[in-house]
């Protein structure tokens, strides 16, 4: 059980360092990135836009990283949650100072309550798993 665990945390760590790395990226390779997905999905979906692809990015990494903290912490009582929740609510943050320092981004209060969804969505959905178990 404990390797598991510091498996799921070395993940935990290497995704934050994804994350907060595209929070590092000036603003005209992170539209270029973000294009090259809308470009690829918009022949598929031709209601997608570059907003709506970056918003889902947001919430995806998020939902990701819940799942991650998930593994790598014991899950047990209610301090549980109002860790893992903190712990999300940090990551946002950071990421979102982190845009702040990056040449052309900046950092959006609406985009720590998506990633915080995307987080406590991620959370719930296993809290909910592992509670059908039991």
């Amino acid at each position: 059980m404990k390797t598991r665990r510091r498996v799921f945390l070395v993940l935990t760590i290497l995704w934050l360092a994804v994350i907060w790395g595209h929070s590092m990226m000036p603003a005209s390779e992170s539209k270029a990135e973000s294009g090259g997905i809308v470009a690829v999905l918009s022949q598929m979906l031709p209601w997608v836009t570059d907003r709506l692809v970056r918003k889902a990015a947001h919430f995806t990494e998020y939902a990701v990283l819940g799942g991650l903290v998930f593994g790598a912490f014991p899950q047990r009582g209610r301090t549980a949650v109002i860790e893992a929740v903190f712990a999300g609510f940090l990551a946002a943050f950071f990421d979102e100072t982190i845009q702040l320092f990056s040449p052309g981004r900046s950092g959006q209060i609406a985009d720590v309550w998506l990633d915080l969804a995307g987080f406590g969505l991620a959370q719930l959905v296993l809290r909910l798993a592992i509670w059908k178990k039991e």
